[in-house]
């Protein structure tokens, strides 16, 4: 253990450098695509991104593990992918993996600025801002979502908790989110996606990294919607969350 952790130390700075790395090159090359090119090679170039900051995690001895059944994914209806949320290394696998599906992410407003070519993307990548303080302007904003997914052919990306398990735990979901976005496009199929190991990759508050850690990421039963209701929708969801997070529980 005491070895791990050394090795863990002396890794660190070279996985955040990496990670920084990435965000910096990437910033400007944003810039240029977009108001070049326009918003799809931005787009592109996002993805891109995303990989690499995925990648970042081997400089740790990290492995990653996205498990997607495509074949039940329907391909003819609105999707909402929800996940559980356990740090910021959540995300970049998702956009990578799931990038065929086009998604928005809901998004805290405090991401708008101060991040190389994340705040970029919040501005101009079509990620919806959310003020968890102002539930008006929050449900607005996700009402504005949803009517465009249903139109653009593109999906969303949602947290129900609203907010990041710091030990792994799953939070009680807040169901406001999912409701809302049900009202613009009621026959949505929700993807539920869980989530394991990613909190332990910050448990220490980044120093050190630890080393060898596995994400996982495990698609669930996807959930029709057509015919239920939004308390229908998300307790069905919670219900696979909470099966699936018990199953880990059990295992380690």
């Amino acid at each position: 253990m005491i070895v791990k952790k050394l090795i863990a130390y002396f890794l660190t700075p070279f996985y955040l450098l990496s990670f920084g790395l990435v965000l910096l090159i990437f910033q400007p090359l944003q810039w240029l695509a977009f108001n070049l090119l326009g918003y799809r090679a931005q787009q592109w170039l996002v993805y891109r991104l995303n990989w690499g900051l995925m990648r970042c995690i081997h400089v740790m001895g990290g492995r990653l593990d996205f498990r997607l059944d495509k074949e039940r994914i329907p391909a003819n209806k609105p999707l909402i992918f929800a996940a559980n949320h356990q740090s910021m290394n959540d995300i970049p696998a998702m956009i990578w993996f799931l990038r065929q599906y086009r998604p928005l992410f809901i998004a805290k407003k405090e991401l708008s600025k101060g991040i190389p070519s994340i705040s970029y993307n919040y501005k101009c990548g079509g990620a919806i801002g959310i003020n968890r303080k102002d539930s008006v302007q929050a449900r607005q904003a996700i009402e504005a979502l949803g009517q465009r997914v249903a139109h653009s052919g593109e999906s969303v990306c949602i947290f129900p908790e609203g907010t990041r398990s710091r030990d792994g735990q799953l939070k009680a979901f807040q169901p406001g989110g999912i409701k809302t976005l049900l009202q613009a496009i009621p026959n949505a199929v929700i993807i539920p996606i869980h989530i394991q190991n990613s909190w332990k990759l910050v448990q220490d508050g980044f120093w050190p990294v630890p080393i060898g850690i596995r994400l996982r990421w495990q698609m669930l039963e996807p959930i029709d919607c057509t015919s239920l209701t939004g308390e229908e929708a998300v307790a069905q969801l919670e219900s696979q969350m909470q099966a699936a997070s018990a199953l880990v529980n059990h295992n380690n």
